[in-house]
């Protein structure tokens, strides 16, 4: 049994299909600048490899995409 790197929690068993199409699609982030981009790619490949669990992994995704729509509003914002 593999544990989460972050929580310590037993990571459940997933498909290998299901993993494949998220390493893939972490894949498709190669070109981008943003840090918060590079930081989801890496959080995807963790979960994909089975280092982190399910949990862990949408609360990153859910951290990092929150950061990105602040972001986003500052410079909206600034711009005006």
């Amino acid at each position: 049994m593999k544990h989460c790197m972050k929580c310590n929690n037993i990571v459940e068993h997933l498909s290998y299909s299901t993993l494949r199409k998220i390493k893939k699609s972490a894949a498709e982030f190669k070109h981008s600048d943003k840090e918060e981009m590079h930081k989801i790619k890496i959080s995807a490949l963790q979960f994909s490899n089975k280092k982190i669990c399910e949990y862990c992994y949408l609360e990153n995704l859910a951290y990092l995409t929150t950061i990105m729509k602040i972001k986003a509003i500052q410079q909206e914002k600034s711009l005006s």
